[in-house]
């Protein structure tokens, strides 16, 4: 075989197992939302995605905590079917402005995004973000398609080939999280809305976050500013009740101090 058919040959097997990866991104969602949960829970516990840092949950100060958990519980359960799905919420020391959902329904939220918050709508418009990708079944899926990604690119190039599979991985994946990314925002907004939590709450905090000198974790392959924008000013206008007062908000932020 000439050295051109040879290329040609490998570059068929590259498009096929984009194909199919793509094809996967696609399928998946609907398949995913009807893992049973237990499933995911297991693969979480053998994933075992807990990021590094120590949980700011300390026993000798147990009113922070509860007062997260009064927060949390406002936003959810909130629908019957949130109850089928329960959630973990877990405050961990580290200076990144930054939240995100793991498998089987656990949420991280790192101290630095408690202290760049100023409100308690603040960190339930992030918190309603993240339970809604857990409600959608988002982490199964994204992790579905990178295992098939990689599991094509494999076959396609046994030899070890000269492609990257990052950068294939990183041409499927990017679409795919935008996609859920603004799905979690709608959804979120929606929740807020349903719990009488005021959304400005969620355009402020992304507003500021927008601000910072350099972009925090947060706002990676999310949507635009423009149209998070445009999206949270649909959602005012409706009734509103205070999460916490003001005390109960400085008590819960020095939840790590």
């Amino acid at each position: 075989m000439s050295a051109r058919a040879s290329k040609a040959k490998g570059l068929l097997w590259v498009l096929c197992a984009v194909a199919l990866a793509a094809g996967a991104a696609f399928a998946l969602p609907r398949a995913a939302r009807h893992l049973p949960w237990s499933v995911e829970r297991w693969l979480g516990a053998m994933v075992d995605a807990v990021p590094p840092g120590r949980s700011c949950r300390a026993a000798d100060r147990p009113g922070p905590a509860a007062l997260l958990d009064k927060l949390v519980q406002r936003i959810y359960p909130l629908y019957p079917e949130d109850r089928l799905l329960p959630i973990t919420v877990d405050v961990i020391h580290g200076d990144a402005v930054n939240a995100f959902a793991t498998l089987g329904g656990h949420i991280y939220v790192f101290e630095g995004l408690i202290a760049q918050a100023r409100s308690p709508e603040e960190l339930a418009g992030v918190l309603a973000h993240e339970i809604e990708h857990v409600r959608n079944r988002h982490i199964v899926q994204a992790l579905g398609v990178n295992l098939l990604t990689m599991m094509a690119l494999k076959a396609a190039l046994p030899g070890g080939g000269q492609v990257d599979p990052r950068t294939v991985h990183l041409f499927l994946s990017l679409q795919f999280s935008r996609q859920e990314e603004s799905e979690a925002d709608q959804l979120g907004l929606e929740r807020l809305r349903s719990a009488q939590v005021d959304a400005g709450g969620f355009a402020q905090f992304f507003a500021r976050a927008r601000s910072m000198p350099a972009a925090p974790p947060i706002l990676s392959n999310h949507p635009s500013n423009e149209s998070r924008e445009a999206l949270a000013a649909r959602f005012a206008g409706y009734p509103v009740r205070p999460i916490l007062g003001p005390g109960e908000w400085e008590t819960l932020s020095a939840i790590c101090r």
